[in-house]
């Protein structure tokens, strides 16, 4: 299931190493290393994201949540983590339509992928990446 590049399988694997090799201009070392630096801060990155989802719901507008969301999908973006990134992109596109009904379901799944990263990312880092 991990090799299938097609659909919502490829949607919902948690690393693709073709991806973050490709994206490091084919340094594992480079990848390894920025793969490593977001599993550092993945948990302040979530903490940002919920403290600012925390402060929206007692303010009008949800310009509170655009930094730290913005700011994990931008450190994520040369990665390889496609469910984390389509997890961002829902969030933002919510964020974005100001769709404060589906905020909740969204940031529940982006949870859910951060979580998955966290549980698996030093077997990740562990494992070859050829």
């Amino acid at each position: 299931m991990d090799s299938d590049k097609t659909g919502n399988r490829t949607m919902n694997k948690i690393f693709d190493a073709a991806i973050a090799l490709e994206q490091a201009g084919g340094s594992e070392e480079l990848a390894r290393d920025l793969f490593s630096m977001l599993l550092d801060e993945l948990a302040e990155h979530r903490q940002a994201i919920e403290a600012a989802l925390k402060q929206v719901n007692s303010q009008s507008g949800l310009e509170p949540l655009w930094d730290p969301v913005h700011k994990l999908h931008g450190a994520i973006v040369y990665l390889g983590l496609p469910a984390l990134r389509q997890a961002l992109k829902a969030f933002e596109d919510q964020i974005k339509q100001d769709n404060r009904d589906q905020l909740s379901k969204s940031f529940r799944q982006l949870d859910s992928e951060i979580n998955r990263l966290q549980e698996s990312g030093r077997a990740i880092l562990a494992r070859s990446w050829y």
